[in-house]
C-alpha cells in the first residue's frame, strides 16, 4: 500500500472531519460518555428496519449481518440514475462498466468476465437472477425504473443459509414503492449529456374498498458517446482507435403491483438496446452492427397473513423470463476484413418457484423462521449461429430443478445477547446437494454499542453458460467438468452510536474461497473458457462515520482497505482494488426545498486478467435538488465526473483493451411533477 493511497484516504476524511468542525452542532463528540447515554436518549434515535437480512422485519443492529440502506431521498437528493449507481456509493462495493453492462464487485471480487453471480438481487424479496447466466442487471437493464424505488436493503456475508444459490458475497434487496407511496398521478422527464432523454409516467392510489393499485412506464434513450478512443486500435483501417456514435443505450420498463387484503400481485417488464462500441470478442471494430438485447419480465403473486400468536405466514409463486440476443460482427474474408458476417448468440428462459416462510415466537425468547423454496428452471435455451448464410454452431435445450429447505432461529438470551443461527438444504438436479450454515453472536454491552461476530458460507452453482456455452466461432469452449464454488466467512462487526447525530460503524472480515469460477484465455488458441481456480483469500476493513447534523446536514465517509489473493501463490486478484474511500455531503441551500448533494469516490489501482495496471481514479459528483418551489413540483439538477477525470475500468478477457475508458464530464436535468 503507497504512501500516496493513504494520503488519500486521510484526507477524505480530512475533509469529512472538516465539514463536521464548521457546523454549530447541538452535541460534541465526547467519548468519555460513549458508554454513558441514557436508554431515552436512545430510544429517540430512529434506528431503521431491514427485512432481507432474516426474511423478516427487524432493526439493522439486530441483524445477523453488517447492513447498509439506501433510502429513496438519498437517491434523490445525490441524482443516483441506476441501481448500479446506488451501489457504488456503498461502503466496500464497487462497479465496473465494460460500454455493455455494470458489474458490481464487493470486497474484493469482481472477477472480468463474470456476468454478477456471486451477488443476489431480490426485487420486494423475488430473486432476479437468471438461471443461465446467473445475472440481474443494474444498470439501464435493470427491471424496475430507479425512481420507483423506496429503499435498498444492501446485507454484506453470505447469505445461502436463507436464500441458496447466488447469495455469495451479499444480497441486495431493491424495495419497491407502493401505491400508497406514490398516492397521485407522477410525470417525470430529464434530459442529459449525449443526448440522454426520459421519460416516466406512474399513478398510484388506494381505494376506500382496500384495493390498491400502481402503474408505471418509462422510457428511456441516449445517443452514447460520440467518440470513443481505443489506442490499441490506432490505423488507417480502424478508424484511427476511434469508435463513432456506437454507444447508444435505449430500454422500455413497465410495472404493474395489485394490492388487496392479504394478496399482491407485482409484474415487471423491461427491454434494453445497447449498442457496443469495444470490438470485443475480435469483432470488426466501428461496426455498428454490435449490439445486444436484454429483455427480463417477472410476475408474482404473494400472500401475507400474521395470525393468532404472532404466527406469520408469507408465501408467493412467481414466474420469470429472460431473453438475450447479441449480433457479432466478423470479418467474411481476411481479402474483406469490413465485410460482416453476423453471428448470433441468443438466450431464452423461464422459469418458475414456489416461495413458503413462516415465522413464530416459542419459548418467550425464540423467533423460529421455517421455509422452503422450490424452482423449476422448466425452458433453457442457448444458441449460436451465423445469421446468413445460416451455419448452427451451438444449440442447447435443457431443463433442470432446485429446492432447498432452511431454518433460522433467535435467541434472545438477554436484553444485551442474541444469538442467531440458521442452515439451508439446497439440492441441484445438475450437480446434487450443499448445506449452507450461518451464526451470529450479537452482542449489546452498552445502551449505544452494539459488537456482532459472524460466520457463514455460501456457494454458487456454475451456471449453464459457464460450463456448457463453446464454439468455434465465438472463440470459447466450454467446461461440464465445472464444480460449485465454496466460501467461509469470518466477520467482526462494530455498530456504534456516538451520539444522537453521529454514529461509527466498522468491520474486519476475512472469507476464503474454494473453487472460484474464473474466466481465463488459452495461451496458446486464444480461446476463453471457465475453470475452478484453487484457493483464494481476501482480508480486509471497513469503516464508516455518518452524521445527521443540525440543519438538515448529512455527511457520510467511509474507507475500505482490503486484498483478495491466491492463497497459494500470493498473487492479487484482477480487478480487485486494495483501497476504497467514499465521501457524500448534503446540505440545505434553501431552507428545506433546495439542497446540494456532493460525493467523491476513490480506488486505488487495479490490474486486467492480464496483469496491466489500470490506475487509480478520483471522481466528483455534484447534484442539486428542489421541491415545492412550485406546488407538486421536484426539480434536479446533476453533473458527474464533475472534474472531467480520465479514467478506465480493467477489461475483460476477450478485450484487445487492458482497460475500457469511461466518461468523462457530463450532466443531467430532471422534473417531475405530482398531480
Amino acid at each position: 500500500m503507497t504512501i500516496k493511497r493513504f494520503v488519500l484516504a486521510a484526507s477524505i476524511f480530512g475533509l469529512c472531519g472538516a465539514v463536521f468542525s464548521s457546523l454549530e452542532a447541538e452535541e460534541s463528540v465526547d467519548l468519555m460518555k460513549l458508554k454513558t447515554l441514557s436508554i431515552d436518549e436512545i430510544m429517540q434515535i430512529k434506528i431503521p428496519t431491514v427485512y432481507g437480512a432474516s426474511k423478516h422485519d427487524q432493526k439493522i443492529n439486530e441483524a445477523p449481518s453488517s447492513v447498509t440502506l439506501v433510502t429513496r431521498e438519498e437517491i434523490q437528493l445525490y441524482g443516483y440514475r441506476t441501481v448500479a449507481e446506488i451501489l457504488r456509493s456503498v461502503r466496500d462495493f464497487y462497479v465496473t462498466y465494460d460500454r455493455n453492462y455494470a458489474f458490481v464487485g464487493v470486497r474484493g471480487v469482481n472477477r472480468p468476465g463474470d456476468f454478477g453471480g456471486r451477488i443476489l438481487i431480490l426485487i420486494d424479496g423475488m430473486r432476479v437472477n437468471d438461471p443461465i447466466y446467473d445475472s440481474a442487471g443494474v444498470a439501464t437493464d435493470f427491471p424496475v425504473d430507479v425512481d420507483m424505488i423506496e429503499r435498498v436493503e444492501v446485507i454484506r456475508g453470505p447469505g445461502s443459509a436463507l436464500y441458496g444459490n447466488n447469495a455469495f458475497f451479499a444480497v441486495i434487496n431493491v424495495v419497491t414503492r407502493t401505491a400508497a407511496d406514490v398516492n397521485s398521478t407522477e410525470l417525470a422527464g430529464e434530459l442529459g449529456s449525449f443526448g440522454t432523454r426520459k421519460v416516466r409516467v406512474s399513478f398510484g392510489k388506494v381505494f376506500k374498498t382496500g384495493l390498491s393499485v400502481l402503474l408505471t412506464g418509462t422510457f428511456f434513450g441516449s445517443d452514447g458517446n460520440e467518440r470513443l478512443y481505443f489506442k490499441e486500435f490506432d490505423s488507417p483501417e480502424n478508424n484511427r482507435g476511434l469508435a463513432e456514435n456506437l454507444d447508444a443505450d435505449s430500454f422500455v420498463s413497465l410495472g404493474l403491483t395489485v394490492s388487496f387484503r392479504d394478496f399482491t400481485l407485482q409484474s415487471g417488464y423491461v427491454s434494453r438496446r445497447k449498442e457496443v462500441p469495444t470490438a470485443a470478442f475480435n469483432t470488426i471494430f466501428n461496426d455498428p452492427q454490435f449490439y445486444t438485447l436484454d429483455q427480463r419480465t417477472f410476475s408474482r403473486m404473494g400472500y401475507a397473513h400474521t395470525f393468532e400468536g404472532e404466527l406469520n405466514v408469507r408465501a408467493s409463486v412467481q414466474w420469470n423470463s429472460y431473453y438475450y440476443k447479441a449480433d457479432y460482427p466478423y470479418s467474411a474474408t481476411e481479402a474483406e476484413p469490413r465485410r460482416a458476417i453476423i453471428n448470433r448468440d441468443t438466450l431464452d428462459t423461464q422459469w418458475w418457484g414456489l416461495d413458503l416462510e413462516v415465522t413464530k415466537p416459542l419459548f418467550k425468547t425464540h423467533l423460529f423462521t421455517l421455509g422452503m423454496e422450490y424452482q423449476d428452471n422448466a425452458s433453457q435455451n442457448l444458441a449460436n449461429y451465423d445469421v446468413s448464410p445460416r451455419v448452427e454452431y451451438l444449440h442447447l435445450e435443457t431443463a433442470a430443478s432446485i429446492i432447498g429447505l432452511f431454518v433460522q432461529d433467535e435467541w434472545t438470551v438477554t436484553k444485551k445477547l442474541t444469538l442467531n443461527g440458521g442452515v439451508r438444504y439446497d439440492f441441484f438436479e445438475t450437480f446434487g446437494s450443499t448445506v449452507n450454515p450461518r451464526g451470529a453472536v450479537i452482542l449489546h454491552p452498552f445502551n449505544n454499542t452494539t459488537l456482532k461476530a459472524l460466520y457463514g458460507q455460501a456457494y454458487r452453482a456454475p451456471n449453464m453458460f459457464e460450463s456448457s456455452y463453446g464454439t468455434s466461432a465465438s472463440g470459447f469452449r466450454s467446461n461440464p467438468d465445472l464444480q460449485p464454488e465454496k466460501v467461509r466467512s469470518y466477520e467482526l462487526v462494530l455498530e456504534q452510536t456516538l451520539t444522537s447525530q453521529w454514529r461509527l460503524n466498522g468491520a474486519v472480515f476475512y472469507n476464503q474461497i474454494d473453487g472460484l469460477i474464473s474466466q481465463g484465455e488459452d495461451p496458446t488458441t486464444g480461446e476463453l473458457f471457465f475453470e475452478n481456480e484453487g484457493l483464494a483469500e481476501t482480508k480486509g476493513g471497513s469503516m464508516e462515520l455518518e452524521a445527521h447534523l443540525p440543519e438538515g446536514i448529512k455527511v457520510r465517509g467511509s474507507y475500505t482497505l482490503q486484498r483478495t489473493t491466491d492463497a497459494v501463490t500470493g498473487e492479487a486478484f484482477s480487478n480487485s482494488p486494495e483501497l476504497l474511500a467514499k465521501l457524500n455531503v448534503m446540505f440545505p441551500v434553501y431552507r428545506d426545498k433546495i439542497f446540494s448533494g456532493i460525493e467523491l469516490q476513490y480506488s486505488s489501482e487495479t490490474e486486467n486478467s492480464r496483469h496491466q495496471t489500470t490506475s487509480g481514479y478520483l471522481v466528483a459528483n455534484w447534484t442539486l435538488f428542489g421541491r415545492e418551489l412550485i406546488k407538486n413540483l421536484e426539480v434536479s439538477a446533476g453533473v458527474y465526473n464533475l472534474f472531467d477525470k480520465k479514467y478506465g475500468f480493467p477489461a475483460a478477457p476477450g478485450n484487445l483493451q487492458d482497460s475500457i475508458t469511461q466518461d468523462g464530464r457530463t450532466f443531467r436535468v430532471k422534473l417531475t411533477y405530482r398531480f
